[in-house]
């Protein structure tokens, strides 16, 4: 080895480890969520507060156009769904726009929005 490789191997190892601590750090804020409640229309729920049995066929109408999806949970707290790395799930959910379901996933917070990425999607029991 040249000797000026050897001058650069503690450099590039500190850059290395740095970066995958760096990267440790960001996905252990990452925090599995459960949420169980009715499947949203955000559109309609954002612009006018449409939710619930009377709302059904029209959440379902809008979210198989493409309206972004949320879900209310028990709790009252409203959750933006987004697709995960299988898309499967989040299009089960997609298919139950004014039902409830209970849906899991990565929780992700962002500018006070609070987001699942969704991992799995079913009926409630």
């Amino acid at each position: 080895m040249k000797p000026n490789l050897l001058k650069r191997v503690p450099r590039i190892s500190f850059a290395i480890l740095l970066a995958i601590t760096l990267a440790s750090f960001t996905y252990m804020n990452l925090e599995s969520k459960t949420v169980t409640g009715e499947i949203l229309d955000m559109k309609c729920f954002m612009t006018s507060g449409d939710h619930g049995d009377s709302h059904k066929d029209c959440a379902q109408m809008c979210l198989k156009g493409g309206s972004p999806m949320g879900i209310l949970g028990e709790d009252s707290k409203v959750y933006l769904l987004i697709q995960g790395k299988d898309a499967a799930p989040y299009e089960e959910a997609r298919k139950h726009g004014g039902e409830m379901m209970t849906v899991t996933g990565t929780l992700s917070e962002k500018g006070g929005v609070q987001a699942i990425i969704v991992a799995d999607a079913k009926p409630k029991k």
